[in-house]
């Protein structure tokens, strides 16, 4: 049986066909339809076509415009012609498709006195076609519909002309093919150059050899330490997904390391949410981070999620600098806990190494960038004790290496910078205040140019669309803290 055969006795569709009736004589109907490249220029359904004409045996070449103006295709097709017989039809079959087989009859006949009749037919069958029938009926029933239209738009044109030549159709222009095509082409380069930027301003994550078994890595969320030795691991803040795994499987598989001790600088979900991926560690954090990462709906679902997460020892408030911090010791290595008073929150511990002269300080630092300030009234941050804090660590550890919340590594001068920019921006915002000035004027007024600092995203909830630390976000926060004190 021929596949023609088995086509006809399928049952996998009722095919789709009708015709129509035109005032055109059958020798200029034909005449202009043989020439398929001309098709785009009368029927709909064709965004363009290659063959100057039908010849039994050739390769049918064209591109189907969409079902739909707004979908965004343009379908390709390559089909055998297999039947042709002047003045009364052409058949093609569709092979190229996995599991497709499909035939198309274009037909016409003479209806006598100047008269013809011009119809399409198609039905199709395989796997392939079972699959994606929905749309196959869909786009038969549109390629049918614009070519009986097509016909009658023909008919138009005899009328007016008295003859169907290539210059009496209407020229097929691609400009808004062309333009289109490249907004998008641009739109693509734009999204993949905003991609390229988040990728390697944020999300990449560096690693930085301190000193013998002690990294700092830096991007991918919040700043992460990892210290090690004699078989154990300890991890300073675990970031958020997805860098919290790509953290994870470093560890895994260059460092060959098992996390027995994480850390956490503060409650905030940047560096927290990877805490799962960590199971039987032991969990550290300040006394109120518990209480804090948990205090919302949605984080109070998550750590319902994740009970073991949660720390479950403490760095007590009273523990304000190295001498009465809390001590961890990696086998010869020291790592001192301690609370440097309410900062960037309520709950932050700062990390030293004292054999090292290394400070982990979580995000009471944001190095080179805005800094994200959380004015939640329970657990948010203090500009005074920000700037207090980031000055006693500056004089405490003078020569020390400080890791970051966010931002690249410091010296003791960078945090009296930082300092110095948090003293100026919270000064003129408490000048605005004391003004009367609301907070959008106060946005409009506070002056902040002089400090070269950088956005930075946050993705708080699991958002796609990022929050940004700004100079704007700094001045409006700012005068809520200062509001609300």
């Amino acid at each position: 049986m021929t596949k023609e055969q088995e086509l006809a006795r399928a049952d996998s569709m009722e095919p789709i066909q009708g015709t129509v009736e035109v005032d055109i004589p059958i020798d200029t109907l034909w005449e202009c339809f043989r020439h398929a490249n001309l098709w785009p220029r009368w029927n709909k359904c064709f965004f363009w076509a290659s063959n100057k004409d039908l010849v039994l045996g050739d390769r049918l070449t064209w591109v189907f415009q969409p079902i739909k103006w707004y979908l965004p295709y343009k379908m390709g097709a390559i089909a055998n012609i297999v039947e042709l017989e002047p003045r009364k039809k052409v058949t093609w079959e569709v092979t190229a498709l996995p599991g497709f087989y499909a035939r198309h009859t274009y037909h016409v006949e003479d209806l006598g006195g100047g008269r013809s009749r011009f119809g399409s037919y198609e039905k199709a069958m395989g796997w392939g076609f079972k699959l994606t029938k929905w749309f196959w009926l869909k786009h038969f029933t549109f390629v049918k519909d614009e070519s009986l239209a097509g016909a009658k738009k023909l008919e138009q044109i005899y009328k007016q002309s008295g003859e169907l030549r290539e210059h009496d159709l209407p020229p097929k222009s691609y400009v808004r093919f062309i333009v289109v095509s490249v907004l998008i082409l641009l739109a693509v380069l734009g999204l993949a150059c905003v991609i390229a930027w988040m990728y390697f301003s944020f999300a990449r994550q560096a690693h930085v050899m301190l000193a013998p078994n002690v990294y700092a890595v830096l991007g991918g969320g919040g700043n992460s330490l990892v210290v090690h030795d004699a078989g154990e691991a300890v991890l300073v803040d675990t970031k958020f997904e997805p860098g919290a795994r790509t953290l994870r499987r470093w560890i895994d598989r260059d460092l060959r390391l098992h996390v027995t001790t994480v850390v956490n600088t503060h409650h905030h979900y940047d560096h927290t949410r990877g805490n799962p991926l960590y199971p039987g560690a032991r969990f550290i954090s300040h006394q109120n981070a518990p209480g804090y990462m948990c205090q919302r709906p949605r984080d109070a679902h998550w750590c319902a999620q994740h009970p073991s997460a949660i720390p479950t020892e403490f760095v007590q408030a009273g523990n304000r600098d190295s001498a009465s911090a809390k001590r961890l010791f990696i086998g010869e290595t020291e790592l001192r806990l301690f609370h440097p008073g309410t900062a960037h929150t309520h709950d932050d511990v700062c990390v030293f190494l004292p054999k090292y002269n290394i400070v982990m300080t979580g995000d009471l630092v944001f190095f080179g960038y805005y800094p994200f300030i959380d004015t939640t009234a329970a657990s948010g941050a203090s500009l005074p004790g920000t700037i207090a804090a980031l000055r006693k660590l500056a004089a405490d550890f003078p020569d020390a290496t400080f890791v970051p919340g966010h931002g690249p590594l410091a010296k003791a001068a960078d945090l009296r910078s930082y300092a110095d920019y948090l003293e100026d921006l919270d000064t003129q915002v408490r000048r605005a205040v004391r003004e009367g000035k609301s907070e959008d004027e106060a946005a409009r007024s506070v002056d902040l140019r002089r400090w070269d600092r950088k956005i930075l995203p946050s993705f708080p909830d699991d958002r796609l669309i990022p929050e940004w630390a700004t100079a704007d976000s700094n001045i409006r926060s700012a005068y809520q803290l200062a509001r609300g004190s």
